[in-house]
């Protein structure tokens, strides 16, 4: 209909008209284009928010798999210490040096660690060689940067921070392996002096087995140590997480 009119007002040599009728074209065009770019504006951000929802979901359970897995770690320091103690050893000691390359805090005080129950004390080995190892969820962080959907977060620094945690979590993992890998040869080193998890042992006949056994007292070290790094990986990660919980939140609040 527009294209008749300005034919028609052509054909009329009504130039004035013509005129009109072509800045109708060209607002409505612009009124359209805009139109849209507010309706894919609209829809990045409540993907964003749906995004940052589903990373603070993630970041949740990473937390309490976390806080499960320090607790335990802390745990086996305490039970190694009471099998070489009992067996009028050596406590453990972790001495960790920090260097200007070090991105993870090892840390560690063995004085602070809880003293272990008595009431457990037929269970030290078990305690000694089991362990959580927390597996952190990757899939909102893996499915966002799949979709591309990483680029419509407008906060850049948020990026560079999930891409850090990301490289936390893919640390813990390899940690993880590493003392699985080493408690696999802890448990045939028990096997081998009778040992085996949930397999109860009177603390006396224990704490004698392992002061008779330099092996044996020597892998309750190792496999300590490795927990106490352990520790520290899952300590970072933790820390890492936590400070991104904040900033989601507080980059949530500002996209409601």
């Amino acid at each position: 209909m527009i294209l008749r009119r300005i034919t028609e007002h052509v054909k009329a040599q009504n130039w004035f008209a013509v005129a009109i009728d072509f800045l109708i074209v060209v607002v409505g065009v612009f009124i359209g284009l805009q139109v849209q770019e507010w309706s894919k504006h609209r829809e990045e951000r409540q993907r964003e928010m749906q995004i940052v929802a589903d990373l603070l979901a993630d970041l949740d359970i990473d937390r309490s798999q976390y806080a499960n897995g320090l607790a335990i770690d802390a745990h086996r320091v305490s039970a190694a210490n009471a099998s070489l103690k009992g067996a009028a050893l050596a406590p453990i000691e972790f001495n960790w040096e920090k260097s200007a390359s070090d991105n993870v805090d090892y840390s560690f005080d063995t004085s602070a660690v809880a003293e272990y129950p008595a009431s457990r004390l037929d269970r030290l080995w078990t305690d000694v060689v089991i362990g959580f190892h927390p597996t952190p969820s990757t899939a909102t962080f893996d499915a966002m940067v799949g979709a591309g959907d990483i680029k419509i977060f407008r906060d850049r620094q948020i990026v560079r921070e999930l891409q850090t945690y990301h490289n936390l979590t893919e640390s813990v993992l390899a940690q993880n392996e590493k003392l699985l890998a080493i408690r696999g040869k802890v448990l045939n080193i028990g096997a081998s002096s009778g040992l085996a998890p949930y397999s109860r042992m009177p603390a006396a006949d224990y704490f004698q087995l392992v002061a008779g056994n330099p092996q044996l007292a020597a892998t309750i070290r190792i496999m300590a140590t490795f927990a106490i790094y352990h520790h520290g990986e899952l300590q970072t990660a933790d820390a890492r997480a936590a400070g991104l919980q904040v900033r989601l939140n507080d980059y949530l609040a500002t996209m409601r």
